[in-house]
């Protein structure tokens, strides 16, 4: 077999570059089978000899190029913090200046940030008595509040119950911790309803106390607000009887154009309506939402109606449909039409 020369091995390395611009050490050796160093003084040279700007890390700084570097974009940036300038220069500052402090000194800018000069046990008493002083405390606020980090100082939150005193607080820390923010929020707020306190405290009153809304009065030293509840009551009853008469508007149209049987039992509930015309069957729910939006747990709850009666076809009937207002369930077609658009039904049924 003929010896390749140093020259042709020079230009292969190079004749590959030309056609892997961006190629590694570590490719050229793979594909080449040869090794750079020994034919190039780097492989800096190497991309210089086939035309090609070497890569930007190709050029090694030395240690005081790296520090002038750093001091020059602190004097330029001086409310720059340690991790933006590792990123804007891509130099670790850490393996020229003992630290951030210190590069800022040797640029001669005032470091833009408190220095913490405590000692490691000043940390730990600072921590154990935020602990003594809130036991239901969580570790983001102990490290606001002690401007440090606790797991640099403890092994655990458990630790630090430990060196308070304080029996550990567990499972019951973030339910307890609710508690006092829905109590503190019905202090505020005395007529609040379930759903203003769920949604203000970001909770289940009734998931948080045992008694759900009234243990959360009773707690909060408040009396619940009973008058309230019965004319809620009386609300609900207004809307059971506008629903029904709904239906019925519903029922009676329908039966315009075909058999309406009303309230029918199913395997897994009540179907508002089973509608019959020229021997095709469809179900019908009938949805009297004022306010709120028809959600896909209705439609799936009438495809299951659908099923139990063995048709393909079913109506949603409402005042406001949503923007999606057909669905196809395996074989089942769902529609939901708005009152104005009942005549739509028969020409469903039909199909095209």
């Amino acid at each position: 077999m003929k010896k390749i020369s140093r020259k042709n091995k020079r230009k292969i390395i190079i004749d590959y570059l030309k056609k892997h611009r961006k190629a590694t050490y570590k490719e050229i050796r793979s594909d080449t089978k040869l090794h750079p160093e020994r034919y190039f003084k780097s492989l800096k040279e190497a991309f210089i000899e086939a035309n090609i700007n070497p890569p930007r890390n190709f050029d090694i700084k030395t240690k005081e190029e790296k520090r002038k570097i750093i001091i020059d974009y602190i004097k330029k940036n001086p409310k720059a913090g340690g991790q933006t300038i590792k990123k804007v220069t891509k130099i670790n500052f850490q393996t020229i200046f003992k630290s951030i402090e210190k590069a800022f000194e040797a640029a001669k800018v005032k470091y833009p940030r408190r220095i913490d000069k405590r000692q490691r046990w000043e940390k730990k008493k600072e921590l154990i008595k935020l602990v003594k002083k809130n036991p239901l405390i969580t570790i983001t606020e102990l490290m606001k509040e002690a401007r440090t980090q606790p797991y640099k100082l403890f092994k655990n939150m458990e630790e630090i119950y430990i060196g308070a005193g304080i029996k550990p607080v567990k499972k019951e820390k973030w339910k307890l911790k609710k508690q006092q923010e829905i109590i503190k929020y019905l202090k505020k707020n005395p007529l609040a309803t379930q759903r203003e306190i769920n949604r203000a405290c970001k909770t289940h009153v009734q998931k948080t106390f045992k008694k759900g809304i009234f243990e959360a009065y009773n707690k909060a030293g408040i009396k619940f607000p009973f008058e309230r509840l019965k004319l809620y009551g009386i609300g609900i009853k207004e809307i059971r009887d506008r629903a029904k008469t709904f239906e019925e508007e519903i029922a009676i149209k329908l039966s315009g154009y075909g058999k309406v049987n009303r309230l029918v039992k199913t395997k897994r509930g009540f179907a508002d309506i089973i509608f019959e015309r020229k021997n095709k069957k469809a179900v019908i729910e009938i949805k009297d939402y004022q306010n709120k939006e028809i959600s896909i747990s209705q439609i799936k709850q009438l495809n299951k109606y659908i099923e139990d009666c063995n048709c393909n076809l079913g109506f949603l009937i409402c005042h406001n449909k949503p923007k999606k207002d057909r669905f196809l369930i395996g074989k089942n077609k769902i529609f939901v039409l708005e009152v104005k658009e009942l005549d739509k039904v028969p020409l469903l049924i039909k199909g095209p």
